[in-house]
């Protein structure tokens, strides 16, 4: 069920929502996929010359190969692919060209696997930062390091728990640092480390605030014309930043069970979607400059860690959670009805769009096309892409589909026409 409140503000916010999603201005580039869920962390794609009949012309499975344990998605830039694994307790990074499979580096450092309800191993995605030419990882440890994009080589590295005196979450460290204003966002958590920027070329501390633990969520850029703002959803809910000088601007509170937050936070022409499993749902803001003024909430939208995508007025999701079987729903952004729901394999799963298609990755591995569309499920095919269980978003650049399992199996599937 829905539950709406302010009314006169749906009213107001109504047409700045709908138009959501005509601009390519936050897409990620043809052949670039920088960090999760894309260059703008919201799993929207330039991508426009790929194979989008699957019922006539399944993909065709270019390469697989055995990366090692965990949940992390990989990233793609120039032709190449940044993925990392655990390997009989040790992280390994690799860079793997994506026509070949050929493994160009790798580079590995100890760290124990830690199981912690699921596989175990990293679930921090890689993050590239073209214009230094550097790979930010980050381990479920809390180590953060920097490695040269060329040869792999450290560059500097940054203990969360130990340096910055951060509060390891239960399930471990799970979020993606975040390039913004030439700074590095992170969020380590606890007092006085809450949010963290550092400086991206060496490392070195610029500004630390707040107190809140952390989530599993990564943090995100707005994308609002000033560059400078990001939001963080962690422990305690939603806030947004000033990345110039770490301003908290709003904050709100967005309590669920066992302090998971874990999707990513969506910025939608002034207002801002945030949704939690464990039976919290979905919830609307409005960002009134120092105060985030809550719009409606959707109880159906418990998404446990798969994040959401928005595209022309509409949201695209998959529902579900540990007690709650996978659904592919599509979603009002204006009010928060659900338009439609497709039921998935599994309990959870992943979604991107491209060309005005979705690209959905269930929990047991099958990859199915549809359109985005609030009309209706029009599927355009699917087909079984991995065995095991897959929590990993897919990466999509240069007409190829990245998928990886928790086990450590990842597959590239060939969509050119």
């Amino acid at each position: 069920m829905i539950h709406v409140g302010c009314k006169d503000k749906i009213k107001s916010g109504k047409a700045d929502i709908l138009e959501e999603g005509k601009s390519d201005s936050a897409m990620s580039n043809v052949g670039e996929w920088l960090g999760p869920l894309g260059n703008f962390r919201n799993g929207r794609s330039l991508e426009k010359d790929w194979r989008q009949d699957w019922f006539n012309n399944e993909p065709n499975l270019l390469w697989k190969r055995e990366i090692g344990v965990g949940a992390a998605s990989v990233s793609c830039f120039g032709g190449l692919v940044y993925c990392v694994g655990n390997k009989n307790n040790k992280e390994v990074v690799q860079c793997l060209d994506a026509n070949t499979n050929k493994i160009l580096w790798e580079y590995s450092y100890p760290c124990d696997i830690d199981k912690r309800m699921f596989e175990g191993g990293s679930a921090s995605s890689p993050v590239i930062d073209v214009e230094r030419g550097s790979l930010y990882i980050l381990s479920h440890e809390g180590e953060l390091r920097s490695l040269d994009l060329d040869k792999g080589k450290e560059l500097w590295k940054v203990s969360y728990q130990n340096e910055l005196k951060g509060i390891r979450p239960n399930w471990g460290y799970a979020s993606s640092p975040l390039l913004c204003d030439d700074k590095l966002i992170i969020v380590p958590g606890g007092d006085g480390s809450g949010v963290v920027a550092l400086d991206p070329d060496s490392g070195e501390k610029i500004w630390s605030t707040g107190k809140d633990r952390p989530g599993y969520s990564s943090p995100v850029q707005i994308n609002n014309g000033n560059g400078k703002d990001v939001m963080i959803f962690n422990e305690y809910g939603l806030s947004i930043f000033n990345s110039l000088r770490g301003e908290q601007l709003a904050r709100v509170r967005w309590d669920t069970d066992h302090g998971v937050n874990a999707t990513l936070p969506l910025y939608i022409s002034g207002h801002v979607f945030v949704c939690s499993g464990y039976g919290k749902g979905g919830g609307m803001f409005k960002f009134n400059q120092s105060k985030l003024d809550l719009i409606y909430e959707v109880k159906e939208a418990v998404c446990q860690f798969q994040s959401p995508i928005a595209l022309g007025g509409f949201l695209y999701l998959v529902i579900g959670d540990n007690s709650t079987k996978a659904k592919l729903a599509c979603m009002r952004l204006d009010n928060g009805a659900i338009a439609w729901t497709e039921r998935l394999s599994g309990n959870r799963g992943n979604v991107i769009t491209a060309d005005g298609k979705l690209i959905v990755v269930s929990e047991r591995g099958e990859v199915l096309l549809c359109e985005a569309s609030e009309k209706g499920f029009t599927e355009h095919g699917r087909f079984q892409a991995v065995g095991g269980r897959c929590w990993a978003p897919p990466a999509l650049a240069d007409s190829k589909l990245f998928i990886r399992n928790n086990s450590g199996r990842l597959v590239c599937y060939d969509l050119k026409k």
